[in-house]
């Protein structure tokens, strides 16, 4: 059963499709959506079921100004899983405590399999994620979102890749961008950037559509 605030992401990430296929997007902004009942929003935690009523209540959605990406504090929250001083003690590190963290590391273990070429998008997301033992990776919104934030930082690289069982429909695979800083530090290889790398703009579009679109 989910709840209003699943739905509600759900809602905005179909409602990001439609603005992008539109082109109504207005550029640095970003799209928000909550239901609303007859005085007040919805509470996020509620039961959708229970609490929906379609006669008397509405969607609302605006628009806000993007913050930079720089901004974000996901990108902090990486650097803490590194042990401040080196003279700490091993179980005072931090152990998969943050969901980007804990993603990472799901996808190195999966990249990791013997017998297996590529990990696709659709099943890492839907099977192996749900699996991996994080309370997080239970939400289908949850697994969606920081997916798709971990493509769009370019932390994980997609490629179309032909299917072993329907090759006129290929799938999409992803793999770790192990050049990236904040890949190595989860990791474990190290805090030190790849000397002379430096990520590049890649025109057209957003990565994240991609998670978008393997949802079907």
């Amino acid at each position: 059963m989910k709840t209003v605030g699943e739905v509600e992401s759900l809602f905005e990430q179909k409602i990001g499709e439609a603005l992008k296929e539109l082109d109504i997007l207005p550029s640095g902004f970003k799209h928000k959506v909550r239901f609303h009942g007859k005085a007040k929003d919805k509470k996020r935690t509620a039961s959708f079921e229970k609490s929906w009523f379609p006669e008397t209540d509405s969607i609302n959605i605006w628009f806000e100004r993007a913050k930079e990406a720089t901004s974000l504090p996901s990108q902090a929250a990486v650097t803490s899983t590194v042990p401040l001083a080196p003279t700490s003690p091993p179980q005072s590190s931090p152990t998969a405590a943050e969901p980007l963290a804990e993603l990472i590391r799901a996808l190195d273990r999966a990249e990791s399999r013997p017998g297996y070429d590529f990990v696709a998008l659709k099943w890492f997301r839907d099977v192996a994620l749900p699996s991996s033992g994080a309370s997080w990776a239970l939400a289908d919104s949850m697994r969606q979102n920081l997916l798709r934030d971990a493509i769009d930082r370019r932390l994980i690289l997609t490629s179309k890749v032909q299917n072993p069982k329907t090759p006129q429909f290929p799938v999409t695979a992803i793999r770790l961008n192990r050049l990236m800083p904040e890949v190595s530090m989860i990791l474990g290889n190290g805090n030190e950037p790849v000397p002379g790398f430096r990520p590049i703009d890649i025109r057209g579009e957003n990565l994240s559509a991609t998670v978008l679109r393997e949802r079907r």
